[in-house]
Formats: C-alpha cells, structure tokens, sequence
C-alpha cells in the first residue's frame, strides 16, 4: 500500500506501533488486521478486528498526532485482552485517569525503580542484573483509589520506599545457605517463565524450584544467579534440597476414617513438599510405597500401602483430604495424588506417579486409575 493513501500510512502505522509492543500483526486487506493471542484458557488463537471506522476518525486529525493515536489504540487493546488474563503486547498499560496506578508508577520511578504493570493487579520490576521481580498490589489498588491524588501519592510513596529495600535484599550477593527448593503448580506461572527458573518437574502438574529464601521474600533462582554461585543446576537443586530438609517439620501420626496417615507440616513453612526425597525416614518400613499428597506448602500427607486393609478405600479418604486441603489455601500446589516408590527416580529425585480413584454414583463401584501398570497391580495383589 503506498504511502500517498492517508488510510494506508496510518494502518502501517498501527502496525508497527503494535510490532513495538510485542505484537505481530497479520494484514486482512483492505482495513483488517489480524492479532495473534498468546496461550490462553478461551481458546482462540487470533482476533480479527476491522478498523475501518478508526482510521476515518484518526484522519479527521493532523498527522502529526497520528503516531498518538495509534498508541493509544494499541495500548487499549492491550488493557482489554489483560485485564482479561490474556497476555497480549508487552504489559498492562494504566489509563491516565487512573489515579491509583499512576501514583503508584510515579513512586516506583522516584525511587529510580523501573516498573510497570503486567496485569492489572501486578507489578513487574526490572532488576540491575536483568531479572524481574512480580509483585501484587491487588489488594494496595483499591486503598488508592478511595484517596485524593495527593493522599494516593503519599501512599504510594510508602509503598515504593518498602518495595526499595525488598529488591535491594533480593539483589544482595546470593548466599548458597539460603538456598531451598519450593514446589510450585506448573499453572501458577504465566507461559514460559518456569523456563526462565532453575526447575524441574516433580510430578504430574507440579514444578520443584530452587529458590533463595530471603528474610522478607522467596525468590526464584535463575542462571544468571547459578553462574555467580559458581554451581551448575544439579548442584544447586542438591544443597537447596539439604538446606530444605534442614528446616523444621513436626511430623504426627493420626488416623482419618480408618486409615493411618502420616501428617508432615510446618505452621507457615513453604518447604514441607521437599520431604519428598526423604521420605523414607518419616515412613519406616514402606516396601509397597505410600500414596502421597501435597496439597499446599506447609502439608506433605502419605499413607503406607500395606498399612490398611482396604487400599481402594485409603485412596478414597487421602483424595479427598488432598482435594479439601487444597481448596483452602490460596497458593494450592496439587489437589492430586501420587504413588511414591521407595527408590529414586533417574536424578536422584522422588519416584511419583499420578493415581486416582472414581466413583460411580450409580453402581457404587470404584474405578482407579493410574499411569503405571504397576500400581494397578500392586493394587489389586493388597486387595
């Protein structure tokens, strides 16, 4: 399209205003545009928007104000699609009416730290070595918004003045001491940043992340902090693992409906779920395994196969304990539960394999399902 049709200048131009936030359009001549969405739970892949009627507008106005206009245009989408967990251009964009964000962005740069919103609740900090921190501020919004401007801005401040000395210890020398490993659910990360992590996969859905344990945060390691700590990852995941296990548990024994569970847990702790590679020493004998469940970060539970003499009925009771537990916390890692195996799995981690159990609300009967034929025959051998 040549430069000489107004129409066709302002559309290239809207292009690359949306190329310069991360988006690459696809043209649907004559006035079309198609915009690729990243992975999403509403499962479309594109929108196709006509902008037709824009673009007659726009031109009502001199050129110059263009390339604000197309701006505008693009950031608006960009608040649409987020505001809808859709993770569309390079970040949330506030409007400039929106007092509560705005203050809180000119605080955050007052204190020469580079932020922006990458959803509407969240805040994304640029760290001096490249990485990022995410931090919410869903609940600090709406305090904001019921404040003047200068009473939003004065809240603001303190704020960022708090949030100052948090990225200054997360950006302090990284100590090998305070390594620990956290599991996390694979689903609580946006697409792609688990690969910018130090993690690996613990079992079905669920991540195990070394993370550097701060006296005021948890923050995930990433490369660029394994190279300063001279240790490749396998190294890393070993002392964050020792230094895990290092923390206080207090483990009981009790019984839930028949069936004996062992019950590991920490009042506030995030590293309860790392028992998992020694879990053999809280269980004693196990030589069938145990099914387990780690519902949220303070609770590992398990019950030794062979312990009970209705195995069916011991999954039944820790799967609803599982899915119970975690329904009532706000950061769950699995509502599942697993088969753990005594030996180790290849990397020294724990052998874990998804089971469950579902019941017919017709014919009463059980149905238990596993990805190892050798659960179901183990199963089948207690019975």
């Amino acid at each position: 399209m040549p430069d000489s049709n107004p129409q066709a200048a302002f559309l290239n131009l809207l292009a690359s205003t949306y190329a310069r936030y991360g988006v690459e359009i696809q043209a649907l001549p004559p006035t079309g545009m198609r915009l690729p969405l990243p992975p999403n739970d509403q499962g479309r892949d594109s929108l196709d928007i006509d902008y037709a009627d824009t673009a007659a507008q726009v031109l009502q106005h001199p050129e110059e104000q263009h390339p604000e206009f197309a701006e505008q245009i693009v950031f608006g989408m960009m608040r649409q699609l987020r505001s809808r967990g859709i993770a569309f251009g390079t970040h949330y964009p506030p409007l400039s009416t929106d007092l509560a964000r705005q203050a809180m962005l000119a605080a955050l740069r007052s204190r020469g730290l580079n932020a922006r919103f990458d959803f509407p609740g969240s805040l994304l900090l640029t760290l001096s070595d490249g990485g990022t921190l995410r931090k919410d501020v869903g609940g600090l919004l709406p305090l904001l918004e019921g404040l003047d401007e200068e009473h939003a801005l004065e809240k603001a401040v303190e704020f960022a003045a708090a949030l100052e000395n948090q990225v200054l210890e997360v950006q302090s020398p990284v100590s090998r001491e305070r390594l620990r490993t956290r599991l996390y659910a694979e689903s609580s990360f946006p697409e792609g940043v688990l690969a910018k992590m130090v993690a690996r996969p613990m079992a079905t859905g669920v991540a195990e992340v070394v993370v550097l344990d701060l006296p005021d945060t948890i923050r995930p390691l990433n490369p660029g902090d394994l190279e300063r700590l001279g240790l490749n990852a396998e190294q890393a995941f070993d002392r964050a693992v020792e230094g895990s296990l290092s923390e206080p548990v207090e483990v009981s024994r009790m019984d839930a409906g028949g069936t004996p569970i062992v019950h590991i847990g920490s009042e506030g702790g995030f590293y309860v779920g790392s028992h998992l590679h020694d879990l053999a020493r809280h269980l004693g004998e196990a030589r069938y395994g145990a099914l387990v469940a780690f519902p949220s970060p303070p609770v590992l539970m398990a019950h030794v196969l062979g312990e009970s003499d209705d195995p069916v009925g011991a999954m039944s009771t820790l799967q609803e304990l599982a899915a119970r537990f975690a329904a009532g916390t706000d950061k769950p890692i699995s509502d599942k539960m697993y088969w753990w195996r005594p030996e180790s799995a290849v990397g020294g981690r724990p052998r874990l394999v998804e089971v469950r159990i579902e019941l017919d609300e017709q014919t009463r009967r059980a149905g238990v399902y596993s990805e190892d034929d050798d659960f179901l025959a183990l199963l089948r051998s207690l019975n």
